[in-house]
């Protein structure tokens, strides 16, 4: 019965441990320059001719950087969990990348690494089936399905303005929540959504130019952020509709997303209580869609909540 020597085995298992790392760190560097590539080759398109030659969105260009890894661990007997830990490394080091050496933000970093590790590793399971050693007709179906859902995805890119609605019940009649309604002092309460702590501008402030339509106002927030709006209707004790007439520029929340406008609507109940009813319109730039507006959708959620909690306290604390 023949053993394998020990410095054979040692040398094959650092082969191992290099051809994996291998797979990591340029599975991670092909999926960063295919991304800078393809920016840079739409910030040089004409404005007209950027949505018709839209390329993939962010969550398949990290599918390529699975594809190189798995060609790197064609040869390796890797197991689910292998794919899974590998997966996982190549998605913190990707993002520690994007931190250090493109400056984004830490929310932005954490809406995008759910969705990148799922990609890296469909890339990577995906990968193993076109690599393996035997040939197999699989590949034959795989590679025009990818080419099919890449252009499919870009042609699928259609913005579409969204709103979110929430509602908060005020022991408080509209004649005493109107005001509150239309400016508020500084919300003193820390914020308690995870988010804000992390560093998303959380609402601190309303002011009011005016009681009338073309009114101006703003709502500010933290870390300096202030949106410019103005009033398009005012109805007093019903309902006050703003456009947003300036977009702020802060990276971390609103660099890929327009907002148009935002409404409270107040609905007496005829019992001393009044139904605050928010709402607010936007439109993302970023795809998949549907991806980036759960985060959309619950930030939103919260910045409606944080501001009519306080019109409720300041509301009900009224003589």
């Amino acid at each position: 019965m023949s053993r394998v020597p020990p410095v054979i085995g040692a040398v094959s298992r650092l082969r191992r441990f290099a051809w994996i790392w291998a797979g990591i760190l340029i599975g991670d560097l092909a999926t960063a320059g295919l991304f800078l590539a393809i920016q840079r080759w739409i910030e040089s398109l004409n404005e007209p001719m950027k949505p018709l030659l839209s390329v993939p969105n962010f969550l398949l260009v990290p599918a390529f950087g699975g594809l190189v890894a798995s060609w790197f661990w064609r040869k390796l007997k890797l197991n689910p969990l292998d794919y899974l830990l590998h997966s996982f490394s190549m998605t913190v080091i990707g993002i520690g990348g994007a931190a250090v050496f493109l400056g984004e933000g830490i929310v932005c970093l954490v809406i995008v690494t759910p969705g990148l590790y799922v990609i890296l590793l469909a890339g990577i399971l995906l990968g193993r089936l076109l690599f393996m050693p035997r040939d197999n007709g699989l590949r034959l179906v795989m590679l025009p399905l990818l080419a099919f859902v890449a252009h499919a995805e870009a042609q699928l890119r259609s913005d579409q303005q969204e709103a979110v609605t929430d509602e908060i019940l005020i022991h408080a009649s509209p004649a005493k929540v109107w005001p509150h309604v239309l400016a508020f002092p500084r919300i003193q309460e820390p914020p308690d959504y995870w988010i804000f702590r992390l560093g998303l501008p959380c609402p601190m402030e309303t002011t009011n130019g005016g009681n009338r339509v073309g009114a101006d106002r703003q709502c500010i927030f933290s870390d300096g952020v202030v949106i410019q709006e103005q009033i398009s209707e005012f109805i007093p004790q019903e309902r006050l509709t703003f456009e947003v007439s300036e977009q702020p520029t802060h990276p971390e929340s609103y660099g890929h997303v327009t907002l148009h406008r935002g409404q409270f609507d107040l609905r007496d109940n005829h019992d001393g209580t009044t139904t605050l009813i928010g709402t607010s319109w936007y439109t993302l730039h970023v795809r998949p869609l549907w991806y980036f507006n759960l985060w959309t959708e619950d930030m939103t959620r919260q910045v409606h909540l944080r501001v009519m909690r306080h019109i409720q306290r300041l509301a009900e604390s009224s003589p």
